[in-house]
């Protein structure tokens, strides 16, 4: 039971970041310039927290997967463009794919290392 509790607070609080993530990313995307401050305010969160790892990592993982919603998205609106007669083409979307899971893969890597963390300080 005790080894049972010591990794699910990690992931419940890595859980919270996602829905955080889930919740905040599209909300910001509007918000122009202003969407350095919470992102900067998060960095700064997980820099200094050594409990908060599992938050940015899962607001890590949900930002990456709202990233590549959104260039699926730019992909799908520009080829029914070129369905209807008009022009248009992106391009790097390949890099930008692989970009976005080098965030994801960062922000599971920040969940294991608070789940491991949290392994070592309750042993």
């Amino acid at each position: 039971m005790r080894e049972e509790h010591r990794t699910t607070m990690p992931l419940a609080t890595a859980l919270a970041g996602l829905v955080l993530g889930v919740i905040a990313v599209p909300l910001l995307v509007g918000a122009g310039p202003f969407a350095v401050v919470p992102f900067a305010a998060l960095i700064a969160l997980v820099a200094l927290r050594r409990d908060s790892r599992a938050v940015g990592g899962g607001f890590l993982v949900a930002f990456s997967s709202w990233w590549i919603y959104f260039i699926h998205e730019a992909v799908e609106r520009c080829d029914a463009f070129n369905r209807s007669g008009g022009s248009c083409a992106i391009f790097g979307t390949t890099e930008q794919v692989v970009l976005a899971g080098c965030v994801a893969l960062v922000g599971l890597v920040l969940i294991a290392v608070a789940m491991r963390d949290r392994l070592v300080r309750s042993a």
